[in-house]
């Protein structure tokens, strides 16, 4: 794997709100159409976002475990206040160019998407062993609505100084040197 691609780092969350989760049921190796969520006023500049994202870019997914109903019970699912945290949840790469993803949007919110294919997922069956976000990037990141940030955004350089160092440093804390 060429971590040198990892370029970008996403909130998502669950367009649903049905799931603890966003994307948590594609294992390593698979492919899913990650979404941007868009409003009338937003769509334009989130399509022209998501279109320039490069193929083969890497991104690392961020987001909070949501309360959400139990699949099982219908209950509602409680998340322990000391774990609603930000996680790195995800490394996916984006497989195919913009344009080609760009063929099959939908004009409704969550419509806009490029498909990605999973590197590195975390194990959502025990929050103790889930990256803490701010633990691991030891910045808060803007976090500006359903866009991928450049790992060489502003805030991150100020902490990082050098997007290698970054790079170097996500790949020890989430373990991708064992991901071939």
């Amino acid at each position: 794997m060429h971590w040198n691609r990892l370029d970008y780092i996403k909130s998502v969350t669950d367009k649903g709100d049905e799931r603890e989760w966003a994307y948590d049921k594609h294992p390593i190796g698979a492919c899913f159409q990650l979404n941007f969520k868009a409003s009338e006023n937003t769509r334009e500049k989130v399509k022209s976002h998501a279109r320039k994202l490069p193929k083969g870019s890497l991104i690392i997914f961020s987001q909070i475990p949501h309360e959400c109903k139990d699949n099982t019970t219908g209950e509602p699912k409680k998340i322990p206040d000391e774990c609603k945290k930000r996680y790195l949840t995800h490394v996916v790469e984006l497989v195919n160019d913009g344009s080609k993803d760009e063929r099959d949007w939908l004009e409704e919110p969550w419509g806009i998407f490029r498909c990605v294919k999973v590197h590195w997922i975390a194990d959502f069956n025990n929050y103790q062993t889930l990256p803490v976000e701010l633990d691991v990037i030891k910045v808060k990141w803007s976090r500006r609505n359903t866009y991928a940030i450049s790992l060489e955004s502003k805030t991150l350089k100020d902490q990082w100084k050098d997007v290698y160092k970054l790079r170097e440093h996500l790949k020890k804390e989430l373990n991708l040197e064992a991901i071939k």
